[in-house]
């Protein structure tokens, strides 16, 4: 352990990222697919759109208005994208955090023309879709009834439409939604009778069809970042081959290590999140406590990235794995002990748990 260093941290490696960028960035660009970096896995950090804007991104998406005004506070001049749709309660901000929005209400899209047009500032929106996934957007028979009420903004500019895959419903992106996509474009196209110029489709899961060619043309914006910083496709369940997938560690301290029973003494309820755990009986082991917790991170969607250490269960605070396997492995004076430290690589949600918690270090290297 380094001297003066706290943990837990997670730990961005730049180089690392920014070559996972550059490479989907060369990849879409080949098909006219211009790329906006997510940033809310991070939780808006500032760190990370620089690294997007050096890695050639058209822009950068994030959910949170808070995170949007990080960035835009910072030093990075790239423009930013609002992903999540607005609440009314925060119309008033989004023309100075966004440059551009996904909208699907009109009553909130009028009123954020009117907040826009009291203050002389200009908005882009893409109107979204609900293309099946079943989260945020118009039902295509909404569409064009939507278009016609939209028809006389003054500072707000419809500028396409976009789509979300493999979110709430875990809705997979084929070329039969991407042509659906595209017929609701030029419906609502011929409505306003305005060029709508973006058809924006949402999630790493896009990223297959474009390396296979089953994006059609039309479609020309992409919002993804599990990809380029976990090198990972949840709804493909695939490691991305080309990318790096240890760009990103999570770090902890051993605070206690002993001999224990595999199995707990005396009768099993309920622990404090609701679940009953299960133990199987493998006698005595060696068991490691990190200073790490289910309020710091989803414990459920790390690995470790030692070979023979086991997650057993976790509690708010502690994460408790068993390290018998591992200690076999290392010479007597390596082996797990208080004040060491182990790495893990995070799946999504314990990567933005993990960001989001104020408990754990974000460093950068």
């Amino acid at each position: 352990m380094n001297v003066g260093t706290r943990y837990p941290v997670m730990i961005v490696n730049r180089k690392k990222v920014l070559d996972n960028v550059r490479k989907v960035n060369d990849i879409c660009s080949r098909k006219n697919i211009e790329v906006w970096g997510v940033t809310k896995g991070l939780a808006g950090d500032p760190r990370l759109a620089e690294i997007y804007e050096e890695g050639g991104l058209a822009g950068v998406s994030d959910s949170r208005l808070a995170n949007l005004i990080k960035i835009r506070n910072s030093a990075c001049g790239i423009p930013r994208q609002l992903m999540r749709i607005a609440m009314h309660s925060e119309i008033e901000d989004i023309p100075a955090a966004a440059d551009v929005s996904l909208q699907s209400e009109v009553s909130s899209i009028l009123k954020l023309d009117k907040v826009c047009d009291s203050r002389g500032i200009a908005h882009r929106v893409l109107l979204m879709v609900d293309v099946g996934d079943l989260r945020e957007g118009f039902w295509p028979n909404e569409l064009t009834r939507a278009g016609s009420m939209l028809s006389e903004l003054k500072r707000v500019s419809i500028v396409g439409v976009a789509a979300n895959f493999a979110c709430a419903s875990g809705l997979l992106p084929s070329r039969e939604k991407f042509d659906d996509l595209i017929i609701y474009r030029d419906e609502l196209r011929d409505v306003l009778g305005i060029d709508l110029p973006c058809i924006s489709i949402g999630g790493t899961c896009c990223l297959k069809q474009i390396e296979e060619g089953g994006v059609p043309g039309e479609i020309n914006q992409l919002r993804m970042s599990e990809g380029v910083l976990l090198g990972k496709d949840t709804a493909f369940m695939r490691d991305i081959p080309y990318l790096d997938k240890t760009a990103i560690v999570i770090s902890a301290e051993v605070v206690e290590c002993r001999k224990k029973p595999s199995v707990p003494d005396g009768e099993i309820g309920c622990q404090a999140f609701g679940e009953k755990p299960l133990f199987i009986d493998r006698g005595m082991r060696k068991r490691a406590i990190l200073g790490i917790g289910r309020q710091d991170l989803n414990v459920d969607r790390v690995t470790p990235l030692m070979e023979g250490v086991h997650i057993v269960t976790a509690s708010s605070d502690h994460l408790i794995i068993d390290v018998t396997e591992a200690d076999s492995l290392l010479p007597e004076d390596k082996r797990i002990k208080v004040g060491d430290t182990l790495d893990f690589r995070p799946l999504y949600p314990a990567m933005l748990a993990a960001a989001t918690s104020e408990y754990v270090r974000v460093e950068f290297e």
